[in-house]
């Protein structure tokens, strides 16, 4: 049976209802929709950090993981991709959204897809994914999906001053929705051929076992030519 993808979506908002948790809703499951659609399995955990703001906050003070954070942490740890949505505040990410990043291993985030949400009341802030998340993310090592998301409230139906986007959110959402399916369906196949090909042995030119020693062998491309410091000073 075919392991489901799974996809953890994080909502920022801090009010219930919340446009924030409305576009996280929005964005997992036009993911789930894209996903399915080839035939996948998907799994969509959402996650209102809102009810874990306490927890948070104990982390950053403590630089410990309560059971409840805990429980979230290893649900994005394990997750084929994240959702993230955030709403703006004074130009920025919420004060709990990058509170939740700070109080976590960074390391859990490198290569794992990210899908970027914002949502504001007015359209004056949507650069902010790209000028203040994107880089939050971009430094975290994720691999950041293409075409990030914002909404304001008026592309929920509040345009009382006809401020309304001229590209409606839904295309956008689709569009952010097939990249991240796209970008899953590449990763899932390139960890299927290092699968098969995992068993094979490398091998000389004699056909003999090659030595895990070989000068260069464990080498980034980027360190191929490195010549060690006794050698560059004649000791060697």
């Amino acid at each position: 049976m075919t392991e489901p993808i799974r996809i953890v979506a994080l909502a920022a908002g801090l009010s219930t209802p919340s446009s924030t948790r409305m576009l996280a809703d929005q964005l997992s499951r036009a993911a789930r929709l894209e996903l399915e659609r080839t035939g996948a399995v998907v799994d969509v955990q959402t996650v209102e950090l809102r009810e874990l703001a306490h927890d948070i906050t104990d982390a950053m003070l403590t630089r410990f993981t309560g059971e409840r954070l805990g429980v979230v942490v290893e649900s994005i740890r394990t997750a084929d991709a994240v959702i993230a949505v955030t709403p703006v505040f004074n130009v920025g990410p919420s004060g709990l959204f990058k509170s939740f990043f700070d109080a976590m291993d960074i390391e859990i985030w490198k290569d794992k897809p990210v899908l970027l949400g914002a949502t504001a009341g007015t359209p004056r802030h949507s650069l902010v994914i790209d000028y203040a998340i994107r880089p939050m993310f971009a430094y975290l090592k994720s691999q950041i999906v293409p075409t990030s998301v914002f909404a304001a409230a008026a592309d929920f139906g509040a345009d009382t001053e006809g401020q309304a986007d001229a590209l409606p959110p839904s295309s956008r959402i689709r569009r952010a929705a097939a990249e991240l399916a796209m970008m899953l369906r590449t990763a899932g196949a390139a960890a299927e051929a290092e699968a098969q090909s995992g068993g094979d042995t490398a091998t000389t030119a004699d056909g003999s076992p090659a030595e895990s020693g070989t000068a260069g062998s464990e080498l980034d491309a980027e360190f191929a030519n490195f010549v060690p410091m006794g050698q560059l000073l004649g000791r060697d």
